[in-house]
């Protein structure tokens, strides 16, 4: 048997996989060549690695500073003026922080930036209506280009003047829409081209959304060859072996997305946006959830969960994407625990992905499915998937609570002093999306009658937070100010219409007339104090002077054939009705049918005000 090597050469030393030398064996002497790159043999794997090479690639052409000085400016403009009117909670600072610092090093968001801050009103202009809309179209253009990677043909033929190239006004296929004015891109008559082949045929030079790459569906990729750089892995030629990518690629062609997205939204235009979404979508659906940049799962995928919300209610068409992440082993939600570094907002915007498969199981629930709950005996009959939904709601709430009253150090970011109202409010939501779940497979008004202590919950906690929020606010401006009108009002009118037990009910509206009548700065939403009064009186049978505090509780629940389904169609609320209820003229006036109108307002903040800003109720715009 030899003796051991003891020599300084036969020292163990752990290799740090460097190429193509290794620091830890060189720094001892030793002579070491690195490991070899291992070649991937699964063609598969190859091309989704190849797709994000392409990526980067198509992005790398971009890297040209941006000619002209006012960068400064345009950066100031954005942050003071445009990003504090898009819908963001109080303290997202993805808009007012981040967005400006990838400018610094990514042209295409600089033009995209541009073109969003172009709607509005520039601060040195007098009037309202001077928003510099061609240069803002002209920037818009420039982003999709850039995004491409078509810059460099471009620039070759038009020089410096992105807006210019031989005489064509429409570079490389830049559809008419990218670049005509805000004021023609809102018309109806240009969003009449459905988005089968503006989603699915990247060959069609479809309005707006054909100059950005899109990724085409894995199951249609065997059917749909496509050229595009962005094209999903399995629709491209095998481009040999290649190395990994770097992803960051992705998340700014996503990040990208979202900027064109809002750009749209300020024209007017839903179906450009909505296309801007699906690609987006497309692109999700082709990566693993593990190798996103932090931001994104942050920042961008909340985005894209919201978005897809908007479009199940506000853009149904067939052949639109469907968001499904790639979550491989994990969950799809997240149901906590949650950093307690983070802020309030990021624990509430977990619930938007239960949201949405609340709203695409409700809409997969047809007549069909639906039965009469009064012929069972314990409540409403409920599917799995149904329980299983509900199961979710209770465990991001329970984790929700867990972060607010988690012992915090004072090294610790503090929670805002308002957490109070935010919690009363989430639980609210909470509250109203697990009775939508629950009632939707049943088609009869007494289906409600079993959730008498959720409404009693709901109706106490709006009691709490009208209490907490003093009649004539602060003279502190920067006191937060709770916003009645974009949930609270929506979930009370929730327990006006559906819960019949009148204790209850009289309560909630009194909470809802006494914001309409009895404060100094009244909030209405629609004229829901007349409405709740009348819809009392008629299935009732009694007149609302007759019913108090005292006595609510005596009268008995109205008939089946008393109970009204639905105000807004019943021709005994028709003077009640506001023009705004009644007039169905474009995208914003698309008719969502109540539950999932609710349930737009059971999630995140920022999907609260998203819902707002696409009904016209809340317009960016000032």
């Amino acid at each position: 048997m030899e003796p051991f090597d003891i020599s300084p050469d036969a020292v163990l030393v752990k290799c740090d996989e460097a190429k193509p030398a290794c620091l830890r064996c060189t720094s001892t002497g030793r002579k070491c060549e690195g490991y070899a790159v291992v070649v991937p043999s699964n063609r598969a794997i190859a091309r989704a690695r190849s797709r994000t090479t392409r990526l980067k690639d198509a992005l790398a052409q971009a890297r040209a500073t941006w000619e002209g000085g006012s960068e400064k400016t345009v950066l100031e403009h954005f942050t003071r003026d445009v990003a504090p009117m898009l819908p963001a909670n109080l303290e997202n600072q993805f808009l007012t922080v981040f967005v400006p610092r990838m400018t610094k090093s990514e042209p295409a968001v600089r033009h995209a930036m541009t073109a969003i801050g172009g709607p509005f009103p520039q601060p040195t202009s007098s009037n309202p209506s001077d928003g510099g809309t061609p240069q803002a179209d002209e920037h818009y253009a420039r982003a999709l280009r850039l995004l491409c990677g078509r810059n460099t043909r471009s620039d070759k033929d038009a020089g410096d003047d992105p807006g210019k190239g031989n005489g064509d006004t429409k570079p490389f296929n830049i559809p008419a829409a990218a670049m005509e004015s805000p004021g023609s891109l809102s018309s109806p008559a240009r969003s009449s081209a459905g988005p089968s082949s503006a989603v699915h045929s990247p060959a069609a030079p479809a309005s707006g959304i054909s100059s950005i790459p899109e990724v085409a569906e894995a199951d249609r990729s065997e059917h749909h060859a496509s050229t595009n750089s962005f094209a999903s892995p399995q629709s491209q030629e095998d481009d040999g072996d290649e190395e990994p990518a770097v992803h960051n690629d992705v998340d700014m062609v996503l990040f990208c997305c979202i900027l064109f997205t809002a750009t749209e939204f300020l024209r007017g235009n839903l179906e450009n946006a909505m296309r801007h979404v699906a690609s987006g979508i497309n692109i999700l659906n082709n990566v693993e959830h593990d190798e996103l940049d932090q931001t994104t799962k942050d920042e961008i995928i909340p985005t894209f969960h919201r978005l897809s919300i908007i479009q199940l209610c506000y853009y149904d068409k067939p052949g639109f994407p469907t968001l499904r992440l790639q979550h491989g082993q994990g969950s799809r939600y997240d149901l906590g625990p949650f950093n307690k570094s983070s802020s309030i907002y990021l624990p509430q915007r977990a619930a938007d992905p239960i949201i949405l498969d609340a709203i695409r199981y409700i809409r997969a629930a047809g007549p069909e499915s639906q039965t009469d709950s009064r012929l069972a005996s314990k409540g409403p009959v409920m599917s799995d998937e149904q329980k299983n939904i509900c199961a979710a709601l209770d465990k991001w709430h329970a984790a929700f609570l867990a972060f607010v009253d988690f012992p915090r150090k004072s090294t610790d970011p503090p929670l805002p002093k308002h957490k109070g109202l935010i919690c009363a409010e989430a639980e609210m939501k909470y509250q109203t999306a697990k009775i939508c779940v629950c009632v939707c497979r049943s088609h009869d008004e007494s289906v409600y009658d079993c959730f008498k202590d959720f409404f009693r919950r709901i109706m106490n906690l709006a009691r709490l937070i009208l209490d907490s929020c003093p009649d004539g606010g602060s003279d502190d401006a920067t006191q937060y100010k709770f916003d009645f009108e974009v949930s609270y009002l929506p979930l009370l009118e929730f327990v006006i219409a559906k819960c019949r037990w009148l204790d209850i009910r009289y309560q909630a509206w009194l909470l809802v007339w006494e914001l309409a009548t009895a404060r100094t700065e009244t909030v209405t939403f629609g004229r829901l104090h007349l409405v709740g009064r009348r819809m009392i009186e008629k299935e009732h049978n009694v007149s609302i002077d007759e019913v108090t505090k005292e006595n609510a509780h005596l009268f008995s629940l109205p008939a089946e054939e008393m109970r009204v389904k639905d105000y807004a169609a019943d021709p005994r609320f028709a003077d009640l009705l506001t023009a705004e209820d009644v007039d169905m003229d474009g995208p914003s006036r698309i008719h969502v049918p109540y539950n999932q109108r609710l349930l737009l307002r059971c999630g995140s903040y920022e999907l609260d005000e998203l819902a707002g800003w696409i009904e016209g109720e809340r317009s960016p715009l000032p």
